[in-house]
């Protein structure tokens, strides 16, 4: 019987006593393990998805990540192909997707996510909830656009039936993008 350990996203194996993978971070399994987690994963991907709704859309990698996390948190999904601009120029968007049942659970999952990825995200979330600039902690009104102590610009974004998210609800970013984060400020 096989005693050494593998990672279940990367499938690198490890000796028994390492708990982490070097390449992804990610907890190690026993074969044993391993085995029926596969099975799980593939159960869960090759699920029938009666009404799909786009999760986000991305490159094909970050939105395969998302999948996997998505799957690891027991909610089916599947990555496919969406159209490409009307041109032809732009290539294939890469949608995530899931039952429209599990629309909302999937974006609170991936929000969850992204707070463990950066914390540093909650903890300027936390600062906005106080009605304190994210970045410096300078108090700032409801209506502020800019912080009066470190210039940066406040974005309040109100939608009609709906508040956006940590990087909105279909944001095209993964992790490391350029994005403009929109705090909304307590009132």
């Amino acid at each position: 019987m096989n005693r050494n350990k593998i990672c279940h996203d990367c499938e690198t194996e490890y000796l028994q006593h390492i708990e982490r993978c070097a390449d992804c971070g990610t907890v190690l399994l026993l074969y044993e393990e391993y085995g029926s987690v596969k099975e799980e994963r593939k159960r869960l991907a090759g699920k029938a998805i009666r009404t799909a709704g786009v999760v986000r859309e991305g490159d094909l990698k970050w939105q395969d990540e998302l999948c996997n996390v998505l799957i690891d948190a027991g909610i089916p999904c599947t990555v496919t192909s969406g159209p490409g601009c009307s041109k032809g120029c732009c290539g294939d968007k890469w949608q995530l997707i899931a039952s429209k049942e599990d629309l909302e659970r999937a974006r609170e999952r991936i929000e969850e996510y992204f707070m463990e990825m950066h914390p540093e995200i909650r903890a300027s979330y936390e600062l906005a909830s106080q009605g304190k600039c994210p970045a410096c902690g300078f108090p700032v009104g409801a209506g502020a656009k800019e912080c009066p102590d470190c210039g940066l610009t406040l974005l309040i974004i109100e939608e009609e039936n709906e508040e956006l998210g940590l990087y909105g609800n279909q944001g095209s970013g993964g992790p490391n993008s350029v994005m403009n984060t929109a705090y909304k400020m307590s009132q």
